[in-house]
């Protein structure tokens, strides 16, 4: 059937609705953040580059900070998955690759520039520390099964595991601006693996390219 004539065209025809107004509005903002930095950051772009109205952004975020803590909330479940591979040093770099990409990324750098820079207000760095907090659980699973497989020592807490992880990351991104993934990764993994191990484990052999 064709369009009736007599009924006008919605001037918001097409434009997101309900919840893809909430991800069209947090990517909309994790690109103007790579763009324009926190500091930067203007919520009527935001709006425009989300296809919404100015008022809908703001009466589900009321402040620009609540913006940005809601783009990097958003991300939650993005790393929450620990694929079993049976070891450890697999599973340890089954979960380091996916958050290496993304930082390297500029929405990644940008969301951790918005987290740790001196901008950050105590809203979004609070939030931040909790989603590290909780980046810690896929690594809890990893222990868990490592240890029914006798590979992982004892001492070692899980957390510390992930924070080191997550640390040396970003020092790479944001102070040496270098990139994050490939062989740097799979050497800081290995290295994450023999702190964690049970008992020692040689270093691999690199020496070839």
């Amino acid at each position: 059937m064709g369009d009736d004539p007599s009924t006008p065209n919605r001037r918001d025809a097409g434009r997101p609705r309900g919840a893809s107004v909430v991800a069209a509005v947090l990517a909309a903002t994790r690109a103007e953040l790579a763009e324009s930095g926190l500091d930067g950051l203007s919520v009527d772009r935001v709006a425009r580059r989300a296809e919404v109205n100015k008022t809908s952004v703001y009466r589900r975020w009321p402040t620009k900070e609540a913006l940005v803590a809601a783009a990097m909330d958003g991300l939650r479940t993005e790393f929450a998955d620990s694929p079993d591979t049976g070891n450890l040093r697999d599973d340890l770099h089954a979960l380091a690759e996916p958050i290496a990409e993304f930082l390297s990324r500029p929405e990644g750098k940008a969301l951790a520039r918005a987290a740790i820079g001196t901008g950050a207000t105590s809203e979004i760095a609070a939030l931040a520390s909790r989603r590290m907090t909780e980046q810690a659980s896929p690594v809890f699973a990893i222990a868990t099964r490592a240890r029914g497989r006798g590979e992982w020592h004892d001492d070692t807490d899980p957390q510390q595991v992930i924070f080191s992880l997550v640390g040396a990351i970003m020092h790479r991104v944001l102070l040496e601006d270098a990139d994050p993934t490939g062989r740097w990764l799979d050497s800081l993994v290995d290295l994450l693996h023999r702190g964690a191990a049970a008992t020692p484990v040689a270093p691999p052999d690199r020496t070839t390219p």
